[in-house]
């Protein structure tokens, strides 16, 4: 008989061990095979580490084919295929329920069970829309193949669910933890000029503020766009430092498209710059001419001129320049007409701080950079030397902290910012530690730098601020700023957690 009834075919999906998963990268097809469970409406069930490039391109392109295959023997061939529609699970009811049919048919799901970290896990139901049943005599006999149509997971199906996948898509291409580079100096340039001029301009400070976060985010995606074949050799990275987005690789946004939309952001970003030299004076100019190169000449394709090849230190030279000094300069002389040494100071720190961010996130990909020719600071010194570089720099920006006060180039107030000094002794204790280990070892590193820059950012805004507003608002602002740190650090922490538990779990 060729027609099988639901039980029978459920059946033969619970004896079967792995499913070949299909997912689409930008139409071409992503293979791979993983252990699953069924329940009795053919619902699939899987599972995976949380930031898993499977989980992420599902989270944005969520349609799935699979197929079953059993049999030794040609002519005893059974196979299911199953055409449907992937959804990660957050009831928790149902995150139970897929850990408890998983349990016994993954050792992934197991072995999380095992340590208490299935909250690292991702589980992923893929709801069919077709499912057909072969046998293959019958087949060859001619005999129709067994299907089910289950048009109720159609129509389940929103259009504004794929809207949001893909505007979670482009939220990653822009990197917006990576824009706390460009939030940093033009608040604090505008701080600086509500200090010592006792106004600000709240319309152009906003402009300024959003012309710099569209510059980087359009140099975040024309490095993706240059790097897309270089980076897609990168096995090593940890995401959320390194690698770029990986939306490319992931094919969830075309290289064609991720380019276009980086050169518009950056146009976009240009024209406004040319908004706020003509209303502020030409002598923005250089400033913004410098920060365009850089961006678009930091990397690039194989083979082409960029700034991280020509000789060490110069790519990270500009990307201190341009986030520490320029920024912080620009955004004050937008406010005041006029540039101030007191300025040029006070974004020494920022500089040395960001230029530590970019040099700590280049440890866990210098094997892949070497490999292709990106020719990094860690690259060219080694791990060990620019180690000491990154913690030479901690300690020459809180030097030049404490000094700007005494030599009363700053408030007293400044002393704030050593606060974030925690950031900077755990992030040189790990690097110290793990600068040649496993790329996942170096993570808290990271994540210490960027918190230190970021940190010592908003605080030095707050120790402006209470020089010339109620000490309310600075409060306020201070209270914020606290809120905003934890929840980057918990976003990082819970990346961190992910890598780990993964890997002690197939310690164990």
């Amino acid at each position: 008989m060729a027609i099988r009834s639901k039980e029978e075919v459920v059946d033969f999906l619970t004896r079967a061990e792995v499913v070949a998963v299909g997912t689409s990268n930008m139409g071409s097809p992503r293979q791979r095979m993983m252990h699953f469970a069924v329940d009795e409406r053919f619902n699939i069930y899987v599972s995976s580490t949380k930031g898993d490039p499977k989980v992420i391109q599902w989270s944005n392109i969520p349609e799935t084919a699979m197929l079953i295959h059993q049999g030794e023997e040609f002519m005893k061939m059974e196979e299911c295929e199953i055409i449907g529609r992937a959804e990660i699970l957050k009831d928790q009811n149902e995150r139970d329920k897929a850990a408890l049919l998983l349990k016994t048919r993954s050792p992934i799901v197991a072995q999380f069970t095992e340590i208490g970290a299935l909250d690292r896990l991702d589980f992923i139901c893929i709801r069919p829309f077709t499912v057909k049943y072969r046998y293959v005599p019958e087949i060859l006999q001619g005999e129709p193949p067994t299907v089910f149509e289950f048009h109720e997971n159609r129509e389940a199906v929103s259009v504004w669910d794929d809207v949001r996948a893909k505007a979670r898509a482009w939220k990653e291409a822009v990197r917006p933890l990576s824009l706390t580079a460009s939030l940093v100096p033009i608040l604090l340039g505008g701080a600086l000029a509500l200090s010592l001029t006792h106004s600000l301009h709240a319309g152009t400070f906003i402009l300024t503020l959003i012309g710099a976060i569209m510059i980087q985010a359009g140099t975040n995606m024309i490095n993706d766009w240059k790097d897309a074949e270089r980076d897609n050799d990168n096995i090593g990275g940890m995401r959320p430092f390194t690698g770029g987005s990986r939306m490319i690789q992931l094919g969830l946004i075309s290289r064609a498209d991720m380019g276009f939309f980086g050169l518009l952001m950056s146009v976009v970003a240009a024209l406004i710059g040319v908004y706020l030299v003509v209303i502020s004076g030409w002598q923005l100019i250089p400033l913004i001419l410098y920060g365009v190169f850089a961006g678009l000449f930091y990397t690039n394709e194989k083979g082409k001129f960029s700034f991280i090849n020509i000789a060490p230190g110069i790519a990270e030279v500009l990307i201190a320049t341009t986030y520490g000094v320029f920024m912080t300069m620009g955004a004050y002389y937008v406010q005041t007409g006029s540039y101030s040494f007191k300025a040029f100071l006070i974004s020494l720190p920022v500089a040395l701080f960001i230029s530590n961010v970019l040099l700590i996130n280049q440890f866990p990909d210098a094997e892949s950079d070497a490999k292709t020719g990106k020719n990094t600071l860690v690259v060219r010194l080694g791990k060990r030397k620019s180690k000491n570089v990154l913690i030479a720099c901690f300690v020459l920006g809180n030097v030049i902290i404490a000094l700007l006060p005494i030599l009363s180039y700053a408030p007293y107030t400044l002393y704030f910012a050593f606060l974030s000094i925690p950031f900077a002794v755990q992030a040189i204790r790990y690097a110290w530690s793990n600068y040649d280990k496993n790329a996942a070892d170096i993570i808290p590193s990271n994540a210490h730098t960027a918190i230190n820059h970021l940190f010592t950012g908003l605080l030095f805004v707050f120790a402006y601020l209470l020089t010339e507003l109620n000490v309310i608002i600075p409060l306020i602002y201070l209270a914020a700023s606290f809120l905003f740190i934890f929840w980057v650090w918990n976003y990082i922490e819970r990346q961190r957690r992910v890598m780990n538990d993964f890997r002690n779990a197939f310690k164990k």
